[in-house]
């Protein structure tokens, strides 16, 4: 209870040093799915209680990482950890938003990563790329911009496996099933807020607010209500 408190009592501080003239900041607008139709009213919200307007544009979703790090865009509504090692001009918030899963897909049963021949990632997503990073694969890589023609080249067995966030993978379960594709989970992150640096006086009262939802149960709540 201290804790809840606590946050609320910093909101209320950090929110007095919020400059005047920022009232509206303007994200790309993600993908249908249900992760992102809870983080945009999560991060709508927390905006609402420091005063400012969330604008969600359509935008380039390849290009949105960098055209946040130059500040054509205000930041990210929800990314991996470790971006800012590259786009040092986004600063990222302390409370995670959402978990999920990275998983292999294959027709192959117990095959690992390192032994399929041939692999495709979604490009427009860093999570694969960034896991890849830290776990080299030396076989024929392939990035493709979405989650359709990733597992298109998967079912026409072009590729032999695929590396992919698991929610995007909901809409296509039963179809990969019948088709026997396996899944195996590598790797499980969260998501988190960005902001670009020029907003930097707004991130104590943004933090303190996203820590609030999430002490509060607020957080739960929406994912409850996302069925998530």
């Amino acid at each position: 209870m201290f804790l809840v408190h606590g946050s609320i009592f910093l909101l209320l501080l950090f929110s007095s040093f919020i400059q005047a003239s920022t009232d509206k900041l303007t994200f790309n607008r993600p993908a249908d799915t249900a992760q992102s139709r809870y983080i945009v009213e999560l991060i709508s919200l927390a905006y609402k209680e420091i005063g400012i307007e969330v604008e969600l544009i359509d935008f380039n979703r390849d290009s949105a990482l960098v055209a946040a790090n130059e500040g054509v865009l205000d930041g990210q509504l929800a990314k991996i950890s470790g971006l800012s090692n590259t786009y040092q001009n986004l600063l990222r918030l302390d409370t995670p938003l959402l978990d999920f899963k990275l998983n292999l897909i294959s027709f192959c049963d117990d095959c690992t990563l390192s032994n399929m021949p041939s692999l495709v990632i979604h490009s427009t997503y860093p999570a694969a790329a960034k896991y890849l990073e830290s776990n080299p694969y030396k076989g024929q890589l392939y990035k493709v911009k979405s989650v359709s023609t990733l597992l298109n080249l998967l079912m026409q067995k072009q590729v032999s496996a695929a590396l992919v966030i698991g929610f995007y993978l909901d809409p296509y379960m039963q179809k990969l099933q019948n088709s026997g594709i396996k899944l195996t989970t590598l790797d499980s992150q969260y998501v988190y807020h960005y902001l670009h640096k020029k907003h930097q006086h707004l991130v104590p009262a943004l933090s303190a607010t996203l820590l609030q939802f999430e002490q509060s149960g607020k957080m739960r709540e929406l994912k409850s209500k996302h069925n998530l």
